[in-house]
């Protein structure tokens, strides 16, 4: 049916259908701009409560507090110093034993010198009785004399530099001292090394010198100084 062939009352119903389609529609799109609006402003809203939810707020007493070490920092920390450790360096130390000979292994040319040394212990006081007792000679123990304990150790042996040879520090030897005379305070009779291998080997050992107790100073396996040990208490009065 063409528009002209409508009535009047046909036009005017149709012109008011059309006006309450329009209005629906703009409430229709409408109703949607503002559904995304609130959208994104819930989604706003919902960042801003994230974002102040993981951002602690800071207060005087947070900023004074010191952060915990990691084990990254820990690590990093240098070591303690350890009180009278002495040098990190130091080589040498002093062994005790008896001297069991000196051996030429370069055939004669004193190019490979060796100390063949029967370490032991150096007991004084209480363990030096302790040791004695266990032996049944308890009635040797004097707490002013020095025990050696060499059951349990072997014979070990030192190099002697052939450029550097040791010197040799004695207290009954040259020059016996008088009886009795032992113990700190004794004069020490200083002697080469070549003087000390001759009266052994070149003189049969009249001094016997072998066997006695020394304190060999040793550094990076050599020998540097050979220092009698005097007064044996098992057979020195």
């Amino acid at each position: 049916m063409k528009w002209s062939d409508l009535s009047k009352n046909q036009r005017i119903a149709a012109g008011a259908g059309a006006a309450v389609l329009l209005i629906g529609l703009i409430a229709g799109a409408y109703a949607l701009g503002r559904a995304g609006d609130d959208d994104v402003d819930v989604a706003e809203e919902s960042t801003a409560t994230v974002e102040a939810t993981a951002t602690p707020e800071v207060t005087a007493e947070t900023e004074s507090e010191e952060p915990e070490p990691t084990e990254t920092d820990v690590e990093a920390e240098d070591e303690p110093v350890i009180p009278n450790a002495g040098p990190s360096d130091e080589t040498e130390v002093r062994i005790f034993g008896q001297l069991k000979g000196i051996r030429d292994e370069s055939g004669g040319s004193w190019a490979s010198l060796w100390v063949d040394v029967d370490s032991a212990a150096f007991l004084t006081g209480t363990e030096a009785l302790d040791y004695l007792t266990s032996r049944g000679d308890a009635a040797y123990y004097n707490a002013n004399y020095w025990y050696p304990r060499n059951e349990e150790h072997g014979v070990a042996s030192y190099r002697v530099l052939s450029g550097d040879q040791p010197v040799v520090w004695m207290y009954t030897w040259p020059d016996m001292p008088a009886p009795g005379f032992y113990g700190p305070g004794m004069d020490k009779q200083v002697v080469t090394f070549g003087e000390f291998y001759d009266r052994i080997y070149m003189y049969e050992d009249e001094e016997q010198l072998l066997n006695r107790y020394y304190w060999f100073s040793v550094e990076d396996e050599h020998v540097t100084i050979i220092e009698e040990q005097p007064r044996d208490s098992y057979y020195e009065p």
